[in-house]
């Protein structure tokens, strides 16, 4: 997800990073997010997971910033509770293809709410994973859902993460355990 005043940048190539709390697991590219459409599609050339208080200024200016102390106040005002010791993910990017996707496309053509309602009819699912896909269903959408559940669209990644590993269970055919959240 990326705020609509940063696309700019990004496709001219002066944002070549971003940066996320958490250790997160990243494919060969990325799908960017924002104002609820897939923007680009970014080749990821790195990642790399520092500490808040080993960012340098070189990281505040390959993710669009003038200095590390202008980055490290964004991501605080940003992620509140963020602290220096706290481990970020960040992600440098290749190529990147500016496109103009609904965000319904990285699901197969089925909407979030769709895949919700199939997993929940049709799969075994830990506790967790209902409470977001009954959460998707009713709100009717991953926006509303996330507000709904985290008080912010911002954790809408808690919930695509969902969407995607029943998508994969659905497409497999195949149901077992319930895998755990």
């Amino acid at each position: 997800m990326l705020s609509p005043r940063y696309l700019k940048a990004l496709y001219e190539g002066r944002k070549k990073s971003t940066i996320r709390p958490g250790v997160l697991r990243v494919g060969d590219k990325v799908y960017i997010h924002s104002k609820g459409r897939i923007v680009a599609v970014a080749h990821v050339e790195q990642v790399l997971y520092k500490r808040v208080k080993e960012l340098t200024d070189e990281d505040a200016v390959l993710d669009g910033f003038k200095s590390r102390e202008e980055f490290v106040a964004y991501l605080k005002k940003r992620y509140p509770g963020l602290r220096d010791g706290a481990i970020v993910t960040i992600v440098r990017f290749g190529k990147v293809e500016k496109v103009d996707m609904p965000e319904d496309l990285q699901y197969g053509g089925l909407t979030p709410v769709e895949i919700a309602a199939l997993a929940l009819n049709k799969l075994k699912l830990t506790k967790r994973e209902q409470e977001i896909l009954r959460a998707v269903v009713e709100a009717g959408s991953l926006r509303k859902a996330a507000v709904k559940l985290f008080g912010t669209i911002d954790k809408r990644v808690a919930i695509r993460r969902v969407l995607r590993r029943v998508l994969k269970r659905l497409h497999g055919g195949v149901e077992g355990e319930a895998e755990g959240n």
